[in-house]
């Protein structure tokens, strides 16, 4: 399908019709990728689309060997175009929800196209300088060096002879992008309406996508995460952050300073720009702690595309759209929780993971307390002490899961970064352990924070929540009793459990209703039957239908269970 291509999106039929096709490719694509029995149970099966593509013969079955089903949602959402492997991409970072094997293969979609020939976004490049190409630049080379979904990348020098890379939005990508999700916020709504959203929230996940990929797509951000990465690596000249180039840029056209390296797992480069595997593999994972327990701004995709290897063990991260941050208060509730771990305190470890989560309390704290006790006990000290840092997170997350726990987005992200960093620090180095980097970063945010000046400032943040309550509540009680003398106070009460009985109800009472509809019909055919008249069949009519809805009525309520 060609994204983007129609013309009639700007009326609501227009988008109603551009919808129901797309929905019946997202079908088609899914059927064909072996999801025809999930469409089915979720309720698509007999969708207007579905029955569309049924009624000409165009849902196929799966071909070739079988595969995971990790291995077929990346295939299918590959086939989808960039809104869905964007999707993909984000519901890697999330393996709380999809589970580390998901998550994991997910993390394999490739966002590669194409470029667009040059013609088409040399206006915006013209656009965003405010001037000709020939007096912005001295040469553009026409050819991308890199192009996906959203944007390509040309090599370009400025008419000050600064070498770039100048990063361009496909013009289509922003039609193409919103008309996926407002497909995509449509079905999570239908989803919510029809499952248990406690377990898993459709509409919270696509919210939560639709942010991450509007942020993506404004370039304005990313300029600002990249001087704000470059404040913040200033003095650290092993670290190299791409200027921006602002009089030539603009929220779909990013100009960042060309840097000349290969990727960072690129091994056999090394020797020949001086530069040691191991050496950059440990500055990499310090880079990324760094970032989260100094600055609270993290590169949230540290993969190998986006770190590149410059000359003398130094590394240039680019991409930097795609960051996490934390406050204060969350680097601290981290650091409690590494911290827990390294000492083996169970219950330390699990008031941290709490104050991490999202969501109700468990139902049994003292089985989860218990189950992360045996973790810490039997597997914690071996993970850590191999230095596989990331492994040991995973299972301490695997188990909060099973108690209906479910860890806030921001500290998904930096744990899928946490450990894309370890992957790619022992592709370069097999012998890297994660421990003695990560530990004295914690050790010094705890000891910062019961230092003299650290007390001081707890008690400053205390003392200012304590005056705002103060002030707060006589304002609240003043509402609440102006809310009761004008008699709108509204009291909400949640039943648990009451579909149940609604459902029963129901059942009860439409096997009634027949009831009496085949007593009456009984009774009346009765009457007409002992008459001398003409109606005599209209009462055998009667005895016949009475008799059909008695026979359906006992095998619901034999065989029927909860129709």
């Amino acid at each position: 399908m060609a994204y983007g291509a129609s013309v009639i999106t700007h009326t609501r039929l227009g988008r109603n019709t551009v919808n129901a096709i797309r929905m019946a490719e997202i079908l088609r694509v899914f059927a064909r990728h072996g999801f025809a029995d999930v469409l089915r149970r979720l309720g698509f099966h007999e969708s207007l689309p579905a029955r569309m593509l049924r009624g000409l013969n165009l849902l196929e079955e799966p071909a070739g060997p079988p595969e995971t089903f990790g291995e077929r949602l990346r295939l299918a959402l590959q086939e989808l175009g960039p809104t869905f492997i964007k999707f993909g991409q984000v519901l890697s970072t999330r393996p709380d929800l999809v589970g580390h094997g998901i998550a994991g293969e997910l993390g394999q979609l490739q966002d590669r196209v194409p470029p667009l020939p040059f013609e088409h976004i040399r206006p915006m490049v013209e656009a965003a300088a405010g001037a000709p190409l020939a007096s912005a630049y001295k040469t553009f080379e026409e050819q991308a060096v890199a192009a996906a979904s959203l944007s390509q990348v040309h090599r370009a020098v400025t008419s000050d002879g600064k070498v770039v890379a100048v990063k361009v939005q496909r013009p289509d990508a922003v039609r193409t992008i919103q008309s996926d999700l407002l497909l995509l916020q449509s079905v999570a709504e239908w989803l919510a309406e029809r499952m248990d959203t406690r377990a898993l929230d459709p509409v919270g996940i696509v919210n939560e996508f639709a942010r991450s990929i509007r942020r993506e797509m404004d370039f304005t951000i990313e300029a600002r995460a990249a001087r704000q990465f470059g404040e913040n690596f200033r003095h650290d000249d092993r670290v190299i952050i791409p200027d921006v180039v602002e009089e030539l840029s603009n929220d779909r056209v990013l100009v960042l300073e060309w840097i000349d390296g290969v990727r960072i797992d690129a091994v056999e480069e090394y020797e020949s720009r001086n530069s040691d595997p191991a050496v950059v593999a440990k500055l990499g994972a310090e880079t990324l702690c760094v970032m989260v327990f100094e600055h609270h701004l993290f590169h949230a995709d540290p993969h190998p595309g986006n770190i590149l290897l410059a000359r003398d063990n130094r590394i240039a991260i680019l991409d930097l759209g795609m960051a996490g941050y934390l406050d204060a208060q969350d680097a601290e509730r981290l650091a409690d929780l590494f911290w827990a771990i390294f000492t083996n305190d169970a219950r330390a470890c699990m008031e941290a993971i709490l104050a991490l989560s999202t969501g109700a309390d468990p139902g049994n704290p003292e089985a989860l307390a218990h189950e992360l006790a045996e973790f810490i006990a039997f597997e914690a000290k071996t993970i850590v002490s191999g230095g596989q840092v990331a492994r040991g997170m995973e299972r301490a997350l695997e188990i909060i899961r099973r108690h209906g726990l479910e860890l806030a987005p921001r500290f998904s992200l930096l744990l899928k970064a946490l450990a894309t960093i370890e992957v790619v620090g022992r592709t370069l180095d097999p012998q890297l352990d994660m421990l003695p980097i990560l530990r004295p970063h914690i050790e010094r945010l705890i000891t910062r924070r019961f230092s003299p000046a650290g007390m001081a400032r707890q008690g400053r943040e205390q003392a200012r929540l304590w005056w705002r309550f103060s002030r707060q509540v006589p304002e609240d009680l003043a509402e609440v009793l102006r809310q009761l003398r004008r008699g709108r106070v509204k009291i909400q009460v949640h039943h648990e459990h009451l579909e149940a009985l609604g459902r029963t109800i129901e059942r009860a009472s439409r096997r009634n209703a027949i009831a009496m509809i085949t007593a009456a019909l009984i009774v009346g055919s009765s009457l007409v039957i002992t008459t001398d008249s003409a109606l005599v069949r209209v009462g055998i009519l009667g005895y016949l239908v009475a008799g059909v809805l008695g026979l359906y009525l006992v095998l619901t309520m034999l065989w029927g269970g909860e129709r």
